[in-house]
């Protein structure tokens, strides 16, 4: 009696006839008979094994992945801000991230201002880092995004992110945010620094030819801080600031028919050309490259300190002596008042109106006293109008130790007397003050004393025709009311009282000890007594 065949358990049955047959007939194909199709023994076998070796390598690519899921480390070749964060175990990850966010912050941004509407291609261009422009990292956001990349539980997602990540394609951006106060504090030292006034087109006297225009423009501080905060959520390192254009008011085909031929008035000052006094000498010669061929168009108003500006180091000003309460101090733009006192001259004997000037407070050295005339940024400012149915040209020169200023336009139809008359002065008194820097019983004078004066001064102006071609320089007035001929009478006149506080003497007394070097006293600024002559009326014809 045969019995039924028996299987080893490990068994695949390939071996045995009888199972190989009844597993293909099973599959309805008879490997007895010619042309059944069905495949070789050997065919079978390596479509079995192909299955078992792919079952094999999808439960190991499992168990993989689920390792990788459980890992304590990110995964390879991500980056965050740039920087690599593969590979990093996670008790070392926002230590790493601190690191980073440092770099970061330090990175500088470029700021471009290019003036909008402009044919020019230059552009201003600033940098600044990150940090100084208010932005801050919330590195605990970004640690836990380093943490949980490509560990979703999601095969496919986390497939992609670490396939990506080996590329190198994945750099965890970090999250910024903006101290907007910082900010707006950065950017309006950034305005400071970048605004550029507009020029306008003036007459080159020198050369004889125009000096072009140019557009200005202002950097818009709000409007900048929300560009910043789109490049920062962008990632940007360059940012484009915003900015307004402002116009020349006058162009060069203003100046085309600009009469220079005449010398409506003129004034000259001088200074000093020692090696000390260089600062200011410097201030001089910029405060009058900002005026000269400057245009004053029929009945406009000039305002000195508008056309000057505000003299600041970032214009090229220097620090200089000025005056100061009745005191010479250091001040940033010495000097200026000379320049502003010069024109103001000029302006009072080609008879242009003086709408606003000021008077020092104690007399200066460079011009006789009445016809100076302070500025102050932006306080004190000195105003001329220009009465004439023609444009006025200023033109400035400062060399060899002088300033000079000459009016240019056609012929004017006058001519013009000051008259400065005293009604009071007042003795200056004396100070001593000590200075433990001297040795003991030193004395010298730091500040020269000078009266003080409450004066009238006066302008005469006279038909040019009516007036003796001989006169010049100072003229006696009682010698023209004298001639024999009709009174002259004044086609206008105008009357200022002006105020002059006495300037104390300054003694410094040595107070240190003995041993100490004699000190070197400062230059003396001294200004001349008035002639008896010329007191109490002074006049003078141009």
């Amino acid at each position: 009696m045969s019995s039924s065949p028996t299987l080893d358990p490990l068994s695949t049955g390939d071996d045995d006839p009888t199972v190989f047959e009844a597993s293909e007939k099973a599959l309805g194909d008879d490997p007895s008979q010619p042309g059944s199709g069905a495949p070789p023994k050997k065919a079978m076998r390596g479509r079995r094994g192909l299955s078992l070796l792919m079952a094999a390598i999808g439960i190991g690519a499992a168990m993989v992945y689920v390792t990788s899921v459980r890992s304590v480390s990110t995964i390879s070749g991500m980056k965050a801000g740039g920087q690599p964060l593969g590979d990093v175990p996670f008790g070392e990850v926002d230590g790493r991230l601190v690191a980073i966010v440092q770099h970061f912050l330090d990175e500088p941004i470029a700021l471009v201002l290019a003036a909008p509407g402009s044919a020019q291609t230059a552009t201003d261009e600033m940098h600044a880092s990150r940090r100084e422009l208010g932005f801050s990292v919330d590195s605990s956001a970004a640690s836990a995004e380093a943490k949980t990349l490509g560990k979703t539980g999601r095969p496919l997602s986390d497939l992609l992110s670490r396939t990506r990540a080996r590329a190198g394609l994945i750099d965890i951006p970090l999250p910024v945010q903006i101290d907007r106060k910082k900010a707006l504090e950065f950017f309006t030292e950034v305005k400071d620094r970048l605004d550029r006034g507009a020029l306008d087109a003036r007459l080159d006297l020198e050369q004889h030819t125009i000096a072009p225009s140019r557009a200005g423009y202002l950097v818009r501080v709000y409007d900048s801080m929300v560009a910043l905060e789109y490049a920062a959520r962008a990632g940007e390192k360059r940012v484009q600031l915003a900015s307004v254009v402002t116009e020349p008011r006058v162009r060069e085909e203003d100046l085309k028919d600009v009469d220079i031929s005449t010398v409506l008035g003129f004034w000259e000052t001088k200074y000093s050309v020692s090696a000390i006094d260089s600062d200011r000498t410097y201030n001089l010669k910029v405060g009058a490259d900002h005026l000269n061929g400057h245009i004053l168009k029929p009945n406009e108003v000039f305002s000195f300190n508008e056309v000057v500006g505000d003299r600041t180091e970032k214009e090229g000003y220097r620090v200089a002596p000025v005056i100061s309460g009745g005191e010479l101090i250091d001040g940033l733009a010495g000097g200026m008042c000379q320049i502003a006192s010069t024109l103001h001259a000029a302006s009072f004997f080609a008879g242009l109106d003086i709408v606003s000037s000021t008077p020092h407070s104690r007399p200066s050295a460079y011009i006789p006293m009445g016809l100076d005339s302070t500025v102050v940024y932006p306080t004190t400012d000195l105003k001329l109008k220009n009465p004439y149915d023609f444009p006025v040209v200023m033109h400035y020169q400062v060399n060899q130790g002088s300033v000079k200023v000459e009016l240019l336009g056609k012929e004017r139809p006058n001519r013009v007397i000051f008259e400065r008359e005293i009604k009071t002065e007042v003795p200056f008194g004396v100070e001593t003050r000590s200075d433990p820097l001297a040795p003991a019983g030193q004395k010298y004078v730091v500040q020269e004393g000078y009266p003080g004066f409450t004066l009238f001064r006066r302008r005469y102006i006279f038909a040019k025709d009516n007036v003796p071609k001989s006169w010049s320089g100072i003229v006696p007035l009682a010698k023209i009311m004298t001639e024999k001929r009709p009174p002259i009478q004044p086609l206008s006149q105008k009357q200022w009282q002006l105020h002059y506080p006495a300037t104390t003497q300054i003694v410094m007394i040595g107070s240190g000890p003995h041993s100490l070097k004699q000190k070197v006293p400062p230059p003396s600024h001294h200004i001349p007594p008035i002639s008896p002559k010329d007191k109490p009326i002074f006049k003078m014809l141009k």
